[in-house]
């Protein structure tokens, strides 16, 4: 069992060292400002280095038709980034951390280290969501190197964690808060100190990103069921009020003098600053008016076809997406995953009782978070026309360790002919709607679902040994996607010709 725990150490460190090979790449040659909402963060730390102070949102700092021009990759080397400055709004967290190495670092090479910054605090997710998934299931460690591999490889990750934004810090909390409740459910008798830490990493959640406060629901889910499974019925209420208290004062003492300022600047009804933002970006397209443009059916598939694409990679201000037959190939990838995970789940249900009880709450923990974060990108394109993949990432842990679940299921013996099967019908329905159409060949998907299908056939002949590799291919691709969306899409679409 050491030497497992062993390789598997050695696997999270080649992990890591690949995603920063491959961030690192990504924050050296992608064109500045050609990430969403750069500009704007970038402004923000700027601010608060050169002023000491935390910036004001005013109307005309989302200057919506001045933006449509600096997104366009030809125009953006011309143009100032002076007036966009629609982020002023954030918790000031990861800005008052980003102005210390933005005084640090010479004029010329501000930008790179502030995106540096950002690859940092990726390998550190990379790093806190593998002993996360270790602390949930620690005899399964290929599944916390699977979800740290996944967390390490999506391309659209890699490009925003080698960019200037919040984004990576409030996922690290994220990460963080997962860790601490899986520790939590494992080890319940510590006393409060455990609930103090929590309530510190939910308040330095709150100051990163609103957006984080979807674990919130999470802390009081597992105090809940701790109450009830743990705690004699009459001392529940003091339990409860106790550790209440444990989350609370930490979190109220990080969060209270930002809140209290913002009511002096927005008015004592606007303490997230959200109803001036709602104003400033008021300019956006609504979701209302797309609706209205091209019915509701259209836009519902615009919705999922933009954010499954920009989930695994729609780079640039959204304007660069990859190679169609990539899309396809990536959900091939979740759709075995999915089928893998359905059986998984099947499974688990007929032997529920004896998978150890922490772990069953594990799991149902990381479905919430799923769910919570999926209703709120549907919340937010309620109102707002924001088919952003990205915003899901807050949701990268139980993502990946969901498809590692299922892609390790679909890869058991008995499934694999399966699988095989089913890449070899697909491939025979492309050839004949291909030929009944009489339209052009798609060889490339072709050739891809036909050695995929012989493949998983000819795995039935390979040494157990070898099996690792096979559990291994989707990271092992997704690697290769990272550098083949930088150098064949990325730099080619976004540096000025």
């Amino acid at each position: 069992m050491k030497g497992t725990g062993r390789s598997h150490w050695w696997i999270l460190a080649v992990i890591m060292v690949a995603y920063v090979v491959a961030a690192v790449q990504y924050a050296r040659l992608t064109p500045p400002w050609q990430a969403p909402d750069e500009p704007a963060h970038y402004n923000y730390v700027r601010y608060v280095a050169e002023r000491g102070a935390l910036p004001v949102l005013q109307m005309g700092d989302f200057p919506a038709d001045y933006l449509a021009r600096f997104t366009d990759p030809r125009n953006t080397p011309q143009m100032s980034i002076d007036p966009i400055r629609y982020e002023s709004w954030q918790p000031p967290l990861y800005y008052v951390a980003a102005a210390a190495v933005y005084r640090l670092a010479p004029a010329s090479a501000r930008m790179l280290a502030l995106r540096l910054l950002s690859v940092a605090l990726g390998a550190l997710l990379i790093w806190v969501a593998y002993r996360a998934v270790a602390e949930l299931a620690p005899e399964r460690g290929w599944l916390a190197c699977g979800t740290a591999a996944f967390v390490a490889a999506v391309p659209m990750h890699v490009a925003t964690t080698a960019a200037v934004s919040n984004d990576t810090l409030a996922e690290l909390w994220v990460a963080l808060v997962l860790w601490q409740l899986f520790a939590l459910l494992r080890r319940p008798e510590r006393g409060l100190r455990p609930w103090l830490w929590l309530g510190v990493t939910l308040g330095l959640a709150g100051l990163t990103k609103l957006s984080t406060a979807i674990v919130l629901p999470l802390a009081l889910a597992v105090l809940g069921w701790l109450s009830w499974r743990r705690v004699a019925p009459g001392q529940r209420s003091r339990y409860l009020v106790a550790r209440i208290g444990a989350l609370c004062l930490p979190a109220g003492l990080l969060l209270v003098p930002w809140l209290a300022r913002n009511m002096a600047v927005y008015g004592i009804g606007d303490p997230l600053a959200s109803q001036r933002h709602a104003q400033v970006a008021g300019e956006q397209l609504r979701t209302a008016t797309r609706i209205a443009q091209v019915g509701w059916a259209q836009m519902a598939t615009e919705f999922l076809l933009t954010s499954f694409h920009s989930f695994w990679g729609q780079f640039g201000w959204m304007g660069v997406p990859i190679d169609s037959r990539i899309y396809r190939g990536l959900a091939l990838l979740c759709s075995l995953a999915a089928i893998g995970l359905a059986s998984r789940l099947c499974t688990l249900r007929r032997d529920w009782h004896a998978l150890p009880e922490e772990e069953r709450v594990g799991l149902a923990l990381l479905a919430l978070l799923a769910i919570l974060s999926a209703a709120s990108l549907v919340g937010y394109n309620l109102t707002f026309v924001q088919y952003q993949g990205r915003y899901l990432f807050l949701a990268l842990v139980p993502a990946g360790l969901f498809l590692s679940l299922g892609w390790r299921e679909v890869m058991r013996r008995a499934w694999r002919p399966v699988a095989a099967a089913l890449l070899a019908g697909l491939a025979l329905l492309l050839a004949a709607y291909t030929a009944l159409r009489a339209g052009p060949w798609d060889t490339w998907t072709l050739a891809g679902l036909a050695g995929g299908s012989a493949g998983l056939g000819l795995s039935a002949w390979l040494p157990e040994r070898w099996l690792g590799w096979l559990h291994a291919l989707p990271y092992l691709l997704l690697l290769g996607l990272d550098f083949l969306c930088l150098y064949s899409f990325i730099l080619p679409a976004l540096w000025p010709h």
